[in-house]
């Protein structure tokens, strides 16, 4: 008989486009928002139900900002608990802004379990960066990327790019 109680799970990560500003210079600056030229948006996520081994990836290049907030809704409002790696101060939050931008309710309740402080409280790693916990783990690497390039070329429509922000946000999740 198959259990019907069973929490559904769901793991994800997002990534999102940096703010664009005008600033004088590099170190110690205080941005007004009169030189905020673009704030950020989540422009990509990746998703999977524990247990499950399909990954879910959404992007703006791939889908269309609003199909993919709309999938982000879907999928937590789906969900009993979501598990992050930092997710409590900045993905559900970042996906939170999303909804309401788009005029939508929050999506049903869920609990939120955030990797990120289960490593900070549970453990005394070196680093509690995801890159050094997998590797300290053995459970997998990140996906090598070129850093904010990377971003900057996404942002510019850069097919190869969004590959690899594909894989990378997929891989993620799956180390998560």
């Amino acid at each position: 008989m198959p259990e019907t109680n069973k929490p559904r799970i769901l793991v994800t990560d997002l990534e999102t486009s940096p703010n664009l500003a005008h600033v004088w210079g590099l170190w110690q600056q205080n941005v007004s928002l009169s030189q905020l030229m673009d704030t950020t948006s989540v422009i990509s996520f990746a998703a999977k139900w524990y247990g499950d081994r399909n990954v879910e990836f959404y992007s703006d290049h791939h889908d269309g900002h609003a199909k993919m907030v709309k999938q982000a809704h879907r999928l937590l409002d789906e969900a009993d608990i979501v598990v992050t790696y930092n997710g409590v101060t900045f993905d559900i939050k970042h996906f939170q802004r999303e909804f309401v931008l788009a005029g939508m309710n929050p999506p049903s309740p869920f609990r939120n379990v955030d990797l990120l402080k289960v490593v900070k409280s549970q453990f005394r790693f070196p680093s509690n960066k995801l890159q050094h916990v997998s590797d300290q783990l053995g459970i997998g690497q990140k996906t090598p990327h070129t850093g904010h390039e990377l971003w900057v070329k996404c942002m510019a429509g850069d097919v190869k790019a969004w590959a690899l922000m594909k894989k990378y946000n997929i891989q993620d999740v799956r180390l998560t």
